[in-house]
């Protein structure tokens, strides 16, 4: 399965040792991490540190880790289906745009999000965790 991910299934990732770390960490699906996500989490690190008890540089390190499977898909390498994406996500939540845009780039099945919202639209397909880990 080549699936994009959305922020919040790296922070759940981040808080706490479970299946979706471990989903994150196994050969069993091609994921994507758009460099937006990346930078999103790291603004949610103090939260993260509050609910782990662990340090900015832990946290970190544990990013480090989990990165190491997905593949960091750049800005730049989504510009180009930005547009289409926003105007997919108008009314919906602008703010997943990065997602659908990545989707959009990269020959996947689509985004894997915890974000009820997200499914509104009906240009990707979204899975949520359940499904993922039910495949």
């Amino acid at each position: 399965m080549k699936l994009v991910l959305d922020t919040n299934i790296l922070l759940k990732a981040l808080i706490r040792n479970s299946k979706v770390r471990a989903a994150l960490l196994s050969p069993n699906h091609q994921l994507f991490v758009p460099e937006h996500a990346i930078e999103e989490t790291r603004r949610h690190f103090g939260l993260i540190m509050k609910k782990t008890g662990l340090s900015e540089d832990e946290v970190e390190l544990v990013l480090g880790v989990l990165l190491t499977n997905p593949h960091v898909i750049p800005s730049k390498d989504i510009m180009a289906n930005w547009k289409g994406a926003e105007e997919i996500m108008v009314g919906i939540d602008r703010s997943d745009t990065p997602f659908v845009a990545a989707a959009l780039s990269l020959p996947c099945d689509g985004i894997w999000s915890d974000d009820l919202h997200l499914k509104r639209q009906k240009k990707v397909k979204v899975w949520n965790t359940k499904e993922v880990l039910g495949l």
